[in-house]
């Protein structure tokens, strides 16, 4: 009786430039600048099920744990609402967990938003969000999952809680200043497949051992991202982009980023720096790296024979959010 209704979600990735207070602001803390991208893309597949099941078909899937919290949290949502139907969930596609994309909030908004349609309900971004928990950090990936394009938030009210990711903030939302279309410039992606990602164990630790930074380097990485990045971006000069993007590369929070994968990220950099390319930023917690050029493609093309040790890609923004098929 469960297997008539079917539902597909396709959700794209996210690049986040930097997140920005992340020192003991009296006013506000985390805040970040970032935008959606075509690819890596990743497309969930929900039948209506008497319980919930997940099949992550993906060659790096979520963990164990990733995907009993997923179920937790699917659970806690039928409960709420009193659902008499659960899911049975594919996961494929080619975002991969843990490399910066921000999958795991747009997985969980689409399972969240998968489970009130199976359910005859519509539900309201706010409540989507809400339910996720995800977003206490930065709003990037809450607000470009619904609408893609590029988002610069706030972060949320300063109230004396430690900074953490994204996965483990559950205060308040951030604020959102602006989300705009985004310039369609060509850009190249990067996945490290020799390189370690990061896993939330390593991602809470670093957070503790970094936070908060000193008010002044937090000032710096401000101008660059709200005079440099956004302006850039509002203005399509992508000749300014790159130069902001790269002084963000230096200013303390993307530093002590950076400097979690030592050497062997700085040796893709300077081999994409030495096949032309204008700037190469990394993506919120990596390892995955981005990067601009007046030849993208060729970029790719070379740098695939060059370093096979990486996934290459050849992608652009995305100005949209979510595609939802309801059959």
């Amino acid at each position: 009786m469960y297997q008539n209704h079917k539902l597909t979600i396709s959700v794209h990735s996210r690049l986040h430039l930097t997140l920005i207070a992340m020192h003991n602001g009296e006013y506000r803390i985390n805040g970040g600048l970032g935008f959606a991208i075509a690819d890596p893309s990743c497309e969930l597949t929900f039948f209506a099920n008497a319980d919930f099941a997940i099949d992550d078909q993906r060659v790096i899937p979520l963990g164990d744990n990733e995907l009993k919290r997923l179920v937790t949290l699917l659970q806690a949502e039928q409960q709420r609402h009193d659902f008499p139907v659960a899911a049975e969930i594919a996961i494929s596609g080619n975002m991969r967990p843990h490399f910066g994309f921000g999958s795991g909030s747009a997985i969980s908004l689409a399972c969240l938003e998968a489970l009130h349609r199976l359910n005859g309900s519509i539900p309201t971004p706010e409540e989507l969000v809400a339910a996720s928990g995800r977003g206490g950090t930065s709003g990037v990936g809450i607000h470009s999952y619904f609408s893609g394009g590029c988002v610069f938030d706030l972060g949320r009210a300063a109230d004396n809680n430690s900074h953490t990711p994204s996965h483990q903030a559950t205060a308040s939302r951030p604020l959102l200043l602006d989300q705009l279309p985004m310039p369609d410039w060509e850009i190249g992606i990067c996945m490290p497949l020799s390189i370690p990602h990061k896993s939330q164990a390593d991602e809470r630790a670093f957070f503790e051992r970094t936070c908060p930074l000193p008010a002044e380097a937090v000032y710096e990485t401000l101008y660059h991202s709200l005079f440099g990045l956004y302006a850039a971006i509002r203005d399509a000069d992508r000749t300014t982009f790159c130069h902001a993007l790269r002084a963000v590369q230096a200013c303390a929070w993307k530093k002590a980023e950076r400097l979690e994968y030592g050497v062997a990220l700085i040796e893709i950099e300077q081999a994409l720096y030495a096949k032309g390319a204008e700037a190469v930023g990394m993506s919120s917690l990596g390892p995955s790296l981005f990067f601009l050029a007046d030849n993208v493609a060729e970029i790719v093309n070379q740098m695939r024979l060059a370093r096979p040790d990486c996934e290459w890609l050849l992608t652009r923004p995305a100005n949209f959010g979510r595609k939802l098929i309801d059959a």
